[in-house]
């Protein structure tokens, strides 16, 4: 005992109190005392002297050591208080170490005074830090109860050691509930058991883990929470345990899917203004196509039989003028031929288009080349087709008819129009040559049929390879 100690001794005998200062002097022990001999000294000694150490005479005139040790208790000090007394019965020693007392010595035997106040104060020190350490753990455990987070410990078999107040919020099960049972039966969902008891034994080899995790309450519904599981060591380093914080993401992983929605409607949107433009370029394609086929069949076929007209004319007059001019003549009337059958490629009607008719029209052209033998099947039943898209299917299968004409050398084309729900499906198939779809095109044509039928927010598939001809499927909303 190093320390230096304030002992306070209860006794109305002067002679055993010096005897027991005597003592612990010659013990080496470093202390100062003070001798209370009635009530009112002790009690005041206890509140000015503070003493380290109570040693107390059993009976006093008018008080005894059961009554001081209730003082003490009162006061609510933590102070060793040894009973030193002649003779007590082994009930009334049992009594007073039951009330609170450290240790009882009787007069005769005071040479364990010094070790029964080593003992006592070790006791005293244990206690307090013992109950220092419960503080703690009260507080922990206080301050573990009222954060947001569901925090569970389990013991390495995955019972429940430890679950607060969140933990009963999020998951629905009280703590009463939740004790002793094993962690797997209590939060994981039906999906994510297996992948829970992978988490169980990486833990169990010391690891920790954390990510999203799907989880599911007492009821049953199932919801995303973000979880960090690690474990739990003694202060030897032992593996004790494992502690989890985990929080309910669902509003956050709500937040991001609306942020996502959101994100997707606004490129929705711009990829449909893109679309509308692209029709508007279509439309004023249309229009100048128009102009430039009736400018042709107009003027310039007018102009070129005025030519022919004169040059008519100019024949009657000589021989020699009429043999000279004869080949002029046919190259206009060539001309005017050829202008004639551009201008009908060109100009198509922009309101009240019959498109049955329209495509038979090209049908109808082809077949008396006798190159080409085209069926067309035409299965549309529904009025609501507006102009527009009708003058986009027409120019979709002109430009298929027109690839078939350069690159297929094809006997033989089907053409298939129909209605399949909320959709036009257009079918061209065609007997010839074929080609690699994956490879790099040199050409327009299926660039521009498929621009055309992304701009309707429509669908193409092109089947073909080679020697096995080619079959385009489209299918376009109205």
């Amino acid at each position: 005992m190093k320390n230096f100690l304030k002992i306070l001794i209860l006794e109305d005998n002067v002679t055993d109190a010096e005897i027991i200062v005597s003592l612990l002097r010659k013990e080496g022990l470093l202390f100062e005392s003070l001798l209370a001999m009635n009530k009112e000294e002790f009690t005041q000694a206890l509140k000015q002297f503070q003493p380290g150490v109570i040693i107390s005479d059993n009976s006093l005139p008018q008080f005894d050591a059961m009554e001081a040790l209730e003082i003490v208790h009162r006061n609510a000090v933590a102070i060793p208080f040894i009973l030193v007394t002649g003779t007590v019965s082994e009930e009334f020693a049992a009594g007073i170490i039951k009330l609170g007392a450290d240790d009882y010595i009787l007069k005769d035997r005071l040479a364990r005074l010094p070790a029964a106040i080593e003992a006592a104060l070790q006791k005293k020190k244990s206690e307090e830090a013992l109950r220092q350490q419960q503080e703690q753990n009260r507080f922990k455990a206080l301050l573990l109860a009222t954060v947001g987070q569901a925090i569970i410990a389990t013991a390495l078999d995955g019972s429940v050691t430890y679950w607060n107040k969140a933990a009963e919020k999020i998951y629905g099960w009280s703590a009463g509930e939740a004790m002793g049972n094993n962690i797997i039966d209590l939060t994981p969902s039906v999906q994510s058991r297996e992948e829970a008891n992978e988490i169980m034994n990486e833990l169990k080899r010391g690891n920790s883990w954390s990510g999203e995790f799907l989880v599911q309450r007492k009821d049953g519904t199932n919801f995303p929470a973000f979880v960090t599981d690690s474990p739990v060591y003694d202060q030897e380093g032992k593996l004790v345990g494992i502690i989890g914080v985990s929080t309910d993401i669902s509003e956050r992983k709500k937040a991001e899917q609306d942020l996502k929605e959101l994100e997707q409607k606004i490129l929705d949107q711009k990829i449909q203004e893109q679309k509308k433009i692209t029709r508007a370029v279509i439309t004023a394609q249309e229009q100048e196509r128009n102009h430039i086929g009736q400018e042709l069949h107009d003027n310039i076929n007018q102009i070129l039989a005025g030519t022919k007209l004169y040059l008519g004319m100019a024949a009657k007059t000589n021989k020699a003028v009429e043999e000279l001019v004869k080949y002029p003549i046919e190259l206009i009337d060539n001309s005017i031929k050829e202008i004639r059958l551009l201008s009908s490629k060109q100009v198509t009607p922009l309101k009240n288009i019959d498109l049955e008719k329209l495509i038979g029209g090209l049908a109808d052209n082809l077949n008396q080349t006798n190159a080409l033998k085209v069926l067309f099947e035409y299965n549309i039943t529904t009025g609501l087709l507006h102009d527009e898209l009708k003058l986009n299917i027409y120019r979709i299968i002109q430009e298929q008819l027109n690839n078939i004409i350069k690159h297929a050398a094809a006997g033989n084309v089907n053409i298939h129009i129909k209605e399949a729900g909320k959709f036009i499906t257009i079918i061209v198939t065609d007997d010839g040559k074929g080609f690699d779809p994956l490879k790099e095109r040199k050409g327009i044509g299926i660039s521009n049929m498929i621009d055309r039928v992304e701009s309707f927010n429509g669908e193409i598939e092109i089947q073909s390879s080679i020697g096995k001809g080619c079959t385009i499927t489209i299918s376009l909303p109205y």
